[in-house]
């Protein structure tokens, strides 16, 4: 196997996260978030914003989790953006999300590599030319998409005639998600929310007026409890939280920095790329001219790098045939919470005790919208309910079996699909 970094590129430009220490000591706080991945750290800032006192508790160090290893797409696309059902107030979060994100990013001057050219969508056939016009009728409605482009404008922007038509969610765009994650914990301490990282939570016990929760050296009491530690809670976050979701495993890959022909010719458009087969093909390219893609890991990609690498060289270059030998040093994991009905929720575990899980994916526009809804529930239950649907945790049956099919079969059965349609 050729040797490749089993680490994201992303530290190697990022800004140093802000100086934290571990909690010690006994404090009492308006509330508490624990996890400071995008979903703490962004309901501590919406509630700083309006004047609460926060404490943000971090297991391990900012950017540990998926916040700090996920693709660093801004997809702004919902399947469950319904106006139908949801509340007026999340819908509207929801359909600006990707505005939330960027529109945050500029207000704070945060130094993440910040690119909001767009989300592209790529249709290669009679069914998805007809998926696509629905997606950007939808999203042209809402204000976020201009024209359906045919496949000279999809040329254009793409670099290759291999599609047919397409259209653009225009609030779309990318980031260094480390960089953005330890920004987000800059804005927090700038607003006074106090951070501790190396701080995992060992115990929570129900205490008159609140809540007590407990790190290795001391302990917090407060009114209100948010847990978002979502797939990386460990064994003292409770139990129905951890239940009402399956775990899954993605893998992302990151390439050399394209050569400057190599980069004029692929996606001069600088937006987000992504096609509609059944085994979709989605990237980025970052500051550094990387690509940057992945996937839910099977047998064969996300598990063996030089298999991975042959497969993405294969499946760009017949697309790009400038890229046929393109080359890859980077590999690395992270594990994905996946709602049964792919919709993040906020859950009430007790009073006083709210979760925010089930990201399913698409993690930095969808906290953007979710970490608000989450911060009003937190003040207020009763006017949470205008913003998101509340519900007790669901109960995921065999989760860990359910997930390891999901791994198992998925792209081998999309795969299959995609060729039965060629």
């Amino acid at each position: 196997m050729k040797p490749f970094q089993s680490e994201p590129p992303y530290g190697l430009t990022a800004p140093a996260a802000p100086i934290t220490q571990a909690f010690s000591g006994a404090r009492t706080v308006d509330f508490l978030l624990i996890g400071g991945g995008y979903g703490g750290l962004l309901t501590a800032i919406d509630l700083a914003e309006r004047g609460a006192q926060v404490v943000v508790l971090e297991a391990a160090d900012i950017g540990a989790g998926g916040s700090g290893r996920n693709h660093g797409q801004c997809i702004p696309v919902f399947r469950y953006l319904d106006p139908a059902v949801l509340p007026a107030k999340g819908a509207e979060l929801l359909a600006n999300a990707g505005a939330l994100v960027f529109d945050r990013i500029r207000q704070y001057d945060m130094q993440c590599e910040a690119v909001q050219k767009g989300t592209l969508t790529a249709a290669y056939n009679k069914r998805t030319l007809a998926t696509t016009r629905s997606a950007h009728a939808k999203y042209n409605g809402l204000g976020k998409s201009d024209r359906y482009y045919d496949a000279d404008e999809i040329a254009s922007l793409t670099g290759t005639r291999k599609f047919s038509g397409g259209w653009a969610h225009r609030e779309g765009g990318h980031v260094n998600p480390l960089a953005y994650v330890r920004e987000l914990a800059r804005v927090a301490l700038s607003l006074g929310v106090e951070i501790f990282t190396k701080s995992p939570m060992v115990g929570m016990t129900r205490q008159p007026g609140g809540w007590q929760v407990r790190t290795p050296d001391g302990e917090i009491h407060a009114k209100v409890v948010g847990l978002t530690t979502d797939a990386y809670s460990n064994g003292s976050i409770p139990g129905s939280l951890t239940k009402g979701f399956f775990p899954l495993t993605s893998y992302a890959v990151a390439s050399r920095p394209l050569t400057a022909d190599q980069r004029s010719a692929v996606m001069p458009s600088g937006m987000n790329f992504g096609d509609t087969h059944h085994d979709p093909m989605f990237f980025r390219i970052d500051a550094s001219g990387r690509i940057i893609t992945g996937g839910l890991r099977e047998p064969g990609r996300g598990t063996r790098f030089d298999y991975t690498a042959a497969f993405m060289t294969r499946r760009l270059g017949a697309i790009w045939p400038v890229l046929a030998d393109l080359q890859w040093d980077h590999m690395w994991t992270g594990v994905v919470s996946m709602a049964l009905d792919q919709t993040p929720s906020i859950q009430k575990l007790d009073d006083g005790l709210w979760a925010l899980s089930g990201w399913s994916g698409r993690g930095v526009p969808t906290s953007a919208a979710l970490s608000r809804a989450f911060a009003r529930t937190l003040e207020d239950p009763a006017k949470g309910l205008s913003y998101w649907p509340q519900r007790t945790p669901p109960q995921v049956i065999a989760r860990g079996l359910l997930g390891s099919m999901v791994q198992l079969c998925r792209g081998p059965y999309n795969q299959m699909r995609d060729k039965l349609e060629s």
